[in-house]
């Protein structure tokens, strides 16, 4: 699907709308992986994050309200936000202030699928525990449409256009045969000993730093799935059970943690829901040893690259 299409079509073809599309695997193969440049690296890299970007944008311009096109959608910024990151050097095609245009459709999104997930996964638990969950709705029309116009705006379009045309440029440079995959290799390894760092003490970290550890977690998962191709996969399983075991547990205890913040600054005004407050920490604390075990196997793992 071409970004031109993305703005075609309204709210009336939601029955038509196509499934929300997630990532693929990255389409090279060992020996185009290893022998790439830098600057080819990183166009198949944008290729491959626009193959979910676009479809999941179009969904949800055409007036999709299905939970999965959010999510989708912001998992391939953040991948494209990844990419373009870990691969610095190489990014001169990528369009002035990108990052800027893309902002305000990432905490958008990040907004609607917050409320979402309180809604749908924090709100039932906490009903059954005795807690008031009137703060836990979920996304309201008004956030819908404003996502919807967010997504359909020009600055938005623009950049997913520009980035298009970085993919397809009309005369490819040359690099350094193999200097994409040894650009990947260098930010794996870094990425690598930042988030095993934590691991040593991530209950004694903290929020802030928790929350650091696990965006670095992330970046690392979404480069690792880059370099993937170029490795033994079996080897490249078994360190991926291990890494998406630990984003997994990270992220719950993240989410627990501001959920308790939340009541806890709304107890201030409604005694009610430092009910909850107290609840969502002991399941944070919980959640942090959690944490804490996975990130300490990822350490102990056996890095693929």
């Amino acid at each position: 699907m071409k970004v031109r299409e993305i703005k075609h079509g309204d709210a009336g073809r939601r029955g038509r709308l196509a499934p929300a599309v997630k990532a693929s695997a990255p389409a090279w193969s060992a020996r185009q992986a290893r022998a790439m440049d830098g600057e080819a690296m990183l166009r198949a890299m944008l290729a491959n994050c626009l193959a979910q970007i676009v479809p999941n944008a179009a969904g949800i311009a055409r007036g999709s309200d299905d939970p999965e096109h959010v999510h989708q959608l912001r998992v391939g910024l953040r991948r494209l936000r990844s990419a373009a990151r870990g691969m610095r050097p190489f990014a001169a095609c990528l369009p002035s202030g990108w990052g800027s245009a893309i902002l305000p459709v990432f905490e958008a999104l990040g907004d609607v699928r917050d409320k979402h997930v309180r809604a749908t996964t924090l709100a039932p638990r906490l009903r059954e525990a005795g807690a008031p969950v009137a703060e836990l709705d979920g996304p309201s029309e008004e956030d819908a449409r404003r996502l919807r116009a967010l997504v359909r705006g020009d600055g938005f379009q623009s950049v997913l256009r520009q980035m298009q045309s970085c993919t397809e440029p009309d005369e490819p440079t040359r690099g350094d045969a193999g200097s994409g995959m040894a650009r990947l290799k260098r930010q794996l390894r870094r990425l690598t000993r930042q988030v095993t760092r934590a691991a040593r003490r991530f209950d004694e970290l903290s929020f802030a730093r928790q929350h650091r550890a696990r965006k670095r977690l992330k970046r690392l998962r979404y480069l690792a799935e880059f370099a993937a191709p170029a490795f033994d996969r079996d080897a490249v399983d078994a360190w991926m059970a291990k890494a998406s075991r630990a984003q997994e547990r990270l992220g719950r205890h993240i989410d627990l943690t501001l959920a308790a913040q939340r009541f806890a600054s709304a107890a201030r005004t409604d005694p009610g829901a430092g009910f909850a407050a107290r609840w969502l920490r002991a399941k944070a604390e919980a959640s942090t040893r959690k944490a804490r075990k996975s990130l300490r196997r990822l350490r102990r793992a056996r890095t693929f690259w």
